[in-house]
């Protein structure tokens, strides 16, 4: 029934676009980096050659976006973003598909707003997610990664599942009644980036779906969100809660638990200060039933002060597991970010970095180093 409700509305919603003309604009975004790092620790041993790394780099955030926008005889607005990467996910830059090749169409009125496409969740429709807010938007970015070498040691999600990932979806969003605001979003294989081939098509696709052991491409994803935002004597308060469900299957003989995880923020700002909390827990989903890998759970914890074209943040994210060997593992990140506006759409930031990776009571990882961000937008 779910799915017969869900193909309904994407019925109408593709027979509105096709009368659609819309005006267009178009932007651009592009970034350059520098960075340096010193990682005293790699896959626990203690000063290794050859993991100190530093240079240039494109970053992989750049783009060029077209919105536009109509309204429709019947008092519908129409408007929707494509997205296309400078390196069109190609080489050794295809990472960047799922990151910011979008391409949605967005219908809203009285009754709220129905996206169809390559899209956002609910999830991301209504948490607070400062660690991309701050300047340099790290370390949500991953941009400093490019600095330092990682053990991938499974420590926990650092955000929900599914996050920054453009997979097909349909989401419906209501207006804001008295500070109240709800989403849904249904994502029929969370594998499917809009590529229109076989494997994207096909369900939980062709190929392994585990990764790290873990189920990586869940059915019929269902993630539910409310909001509830408020203002007093000048204080800004913004509180909200996720669910997320999602089917897995069975692999290699193994069979895998379904997605079961919720999400909520807190978000306070006051003049020029804002702060956010923001926590998942997603226990053992996705990973071997009667297993005993799991309590996946990760923080986040920013703060960020704005005064004229200058902005100074910091922000902690703190991750933990249980492998399927019944050891604990986390991991720790912080950031200390500021950056400074030019005008014109340029920015130059700084962010300087820590990372701690810890399994079973042993460093895996340890390394601090600082990265600069040209950004331009146009």
């Amino acid at each position: 029934m779910k799915k017969t409700i869900i193909l309904s509305i994407m019925a109408l919603v593709f027979a509105l676009s096709s009368v659609v003309k819309a005006e267009m604009t178009i932007s651009g975004y592009t970034e350059f980096l520098a960075g340096s790092a010193d990682q005293s620790k790699y896959q626990g041993v203690d000063n290794q050659s050859g993991i100190d790394r530093a240079g240039l780099d494109n970053g992989f955030f750049s783009r060029v976006t077209a919105n536009y926008g109509t309204t429709l005889d019947n008092g519908i607005d129409v408007s929707g973003t494509m997205n296309l990467t400078t390196r069109d996910c190609q080489g050794d830059k295809t990472g960047n598909c799922n990151v910011v090749n979008f391409n949605f169409v967005n219908f809203s009125g009285n009754f709220g707003v129905v996206s169809v496409g390559e899209r956002f969740a609910a999830a991301q429709y209504v948490l607070s997610r400062m660690t991309a807010e701050v300047p340099t938007g790290e370390p949500d970015g991953g941009l400093t990664g490019y600095f330092h070498a990682s053990t991938g040691t499974a420590a926990g999600a650092a955000n929900e599942q599914n996050y920054a990932s453009n997979s097909m979806k349909v989401l419906y969003a209501t207006n804001v009644y008295n500070g109240f605001q709800a989403a849904i979003s249904y994502d029929p294989n969370t594998g499917n980036s809009g590529g229109g081939s076989a494997a994207d098509l096909d369900g939980q696709g062709t190929t392994s779906n585990v990764s790290g052991g873990k189920w990586a491409n869940f059915n019929d994803l269902l993630s539910i969100g409310v909001k509830y935002s408020m203002e007093m004597d000048g204080i800004g308060l913004d509180i909200a809660y996720v669910n997320q469900t999602g089917n897995a299957g069975q692999d290699g003989g193994n069979n895998y638990n379904d997605l079961d995880e919720t999400a909520y923020s807190a978000r306070i700002s006051y003049g020029n200060f804002v702060a956010d909390y923001r926590k998942n827990e997603a226990d053992n989903s996705g990973y071997i039933k009667n297993g005993t890998a799991g309590n996946d759970e990760g923080t986040s914890v920013c703060g960020m002060y704005s005064m004229g074209n200058i902005r100074a943040a910091a922000c902690d994210i703190s991750t933990s597991f249980t492998d399927a060997n019944n050891l604990s593992n986390s991991s720790s990140t912080r950031t200390y970010n500021a950056d400074y506006n030019l005008g014109g759409g340029v920015t130059i930031g700084a962010v300087y970095f820590t990372k701690e990776v810890v399994a079973n009571s042993a460093t895996q990882d340890d390394v601090e180093g600082i990265m600069t961000k040209l950004s331009v937008g146009f």
